[in-house]
């Protein structure tokens, strides 16, 4: 039994050796980093893929609509009263009046507030409502009843919110018919001698049952196929291609250049390569797009060249970034570093910055927010035009990591010629410490190197005797001459084994 416990034992023994837990704890140790970054990518992409669509209708007043009474009649005016109380409810958009004042004094001018963005929509009561109701109610003339209110929307500015923000508009319009029906029959009633009969004889059943009614104008459709297509698609596929390829290229062709070119035009061919790269990946994304772009869009040789320069300005403001990547953060967080760039610039352009908690409307900052403006502008002919706005984020973007790019690459230049610093990022290994002599303390105490002075005059003196190479050999002679000389000295010394 106790022979095959040690047999055992023999077996586990390698198990346990200092390499092997060596090996055994780094391999760990790389898994729980993995594990770190993916799950803090993951948590961030998800607070942000949920924070920014999460109930819009919390900061439903952050949307503004117009609303303007183009009709003096007294019917106008109640309704008007009517739609503007209705409005104050907690779950509609934040209705701003008109009715009495200099600006927006046309539908037109209503119209293309909306067109470019100044608000979110518009309630218009229009002109002759009252003269056409009152009609239909005492003389029974046709009547529509669409024709009293007009919505005007713009589903450009982003169709997801802008459909909460108009169900939100369309239902305290909706929820409005049946009271001022009942308001208007008891007004015929009343002017009549409250004869309802009479009333209802003579009144148009449309115009009786459904007094007013809304129509929508949408001003900008969305084209909500084409539009989630670039977004979703279209500008990963560019910002995976055009920036992690190109960066990740290096690890195989820097290694010689930062050893026999300048830095100076290591940063220059960087620089050039990216830019070509992007330039080539955009040119075949855009006809993509132009080879798929449905029957909803007709576009120009003009609208090819923009959408090229929107997809190569987002694609670079990346390109760059992920250089910056390359030459600063530790391999670990690098894959980690992008997905989570990626998930957060996706969250931007499907659920947009609007109507969104005050700390997630940092994605107007966003490169893909910008992007998705400016396509989207490009495919409604010029709605919701932020043009201006969305240009300038992402050129400072592209600058901001073009030049934060040119100074980590030349840092990293400069280390990797002074053996400070790997391709990788990480420090060089230390480098291993020179073995240290088992006869360090007899060599430099003073007993020790007398013994071993007179041992080598005695060996030297002897004719028939040569000292043994052997470490043990020389160990037992110098014991031996220290011994000697104790007992020459009438010395009680102990002498240590060397």
């Amino acid at each position: 039994m106790l022979r095959a416990h040690r047999e055992r034992q023999k077996k586990l023994l390698p198990l346990f050796s200092p390499e092997l837990r060596a090996t055994r704890m780094a391999f760990a140790k790389g898994i729980w980093d993995l594990f770190l970054v993916f799950t803090l990518v993951f948590w961030i992409s998800i607070c942000f893929l949920y924070g920014a669509g999460y109930d819009t209708m919390r900061h439903i007043k952050d949307s503004t609509f117009i609303f303007r009474n183009f009709d003096d009649s007294q019917t106008a005016n109640n309704l008007s009263s009517m739609i503007i109380a209705g409005f104050e409810n907690p779950n509609a958009p934040l209705l701003k009046v008109y009715t009495d004042s200099e600006k927006y004094d046309s539908v037109a001018a209503i119209k293309d507030a909306v067109w470019k963005g100044n608000a979110w929509g518009a309630v218009i009561v229009n002109d002759g409502f009252g003269k056409q109701l009152e009609q239909a109610l005492s003389e029974g003339a046709d009547y529509d009843p669409t024709s009293a209110v007009t919505l005007v929307t713009e589903e450009s500015r982003h169709y997801f919110k802008v459909i909460m923000v108009n169900k939100a508009a369309q239902t305290v319009l909706t929820a409005l018919e049946g009271p001022f029906s009942q308001q208007m029959f008891q007004q015929m009633v009343t002017a009549d001698g409250a004869n309802a009969t009479r009333v209802i004889d003579q009144a148009n059943a449309n115009a009786l049952i459904t007094p007013f009614s809304y129509a929508v104008d949408n001003v900008a459709p969305y084209h909500f196929d084409m539009s989630m297509y670039i977004l979703s698609v279209t500008l990963s596929l560019c910002m995976v291609v055009g920036s992690f390829i190109p960066s990740n290229m290096w690890k195989s062709i820097e290694e010689p250049f930062y050893k026999q070119v300048r830095i100076t035009h290591v940063i220059a061919l960087r620089a050039f390569i990216n830019i070509i790269w992007a330039a080539f990946i955009c040119i075949q994304a855009t006809g993509i797009v132009f080879a798929f772009h449905g029957p909803l869009w007709s576009p120009s040789t003009r609208d090819f060249f923009a959408m090229f320069a929107i997809f190569l300005l987002n694609t670079l403001s990346f390109t760059f970034f992920i250089d910056c990547m390359q030459n600063w953060v530790h391999p670990r967080f690098l894959l980690g570093g992008y997905f989570t760039t990626l998930f957060v610039n996706i969250a931007a352009a499907v659920f947009g910055p609007e109507l969104n908690n005050h700390f997630f409307r940092i994605l107007y900052a966003v490169p893909f927010n910008n992007s998705g403006l400016m396509l989207r502008t490009l495919l409604t002919n010029g709605s919701y035009n932020k043009l201006n706005f969305a240009i300038t984020i992402n050129v400072l973007w592209s600058l901001v990591w073009w030049l934060g790019s040119t100074f980590l690459i030349a840092r990293k230049a400069r280390r990797v010629y002074e053996g400070k610093m790997l391709m990788a990022n990480v420090p060089p290994p230390a480098a291993p410490q020179p073995a240290v002599a088992l006869e360090k303390d007899a060599a430099h105490s003073p007993t020790n190197s007398s013994a071993l002075s007179e041992y080598l005059s005695s060996a030297t003196a002897s004719s028939g005797t040569t000292p043994s190479p052997s470490e043990t050999d020389i160990s037992a002679r110098m014991r031996s001459a220290r011994a000697r000389k104790s007992n020459d000295t009438t010395s009680d010394i102990e002498i240590e084994d060397m």
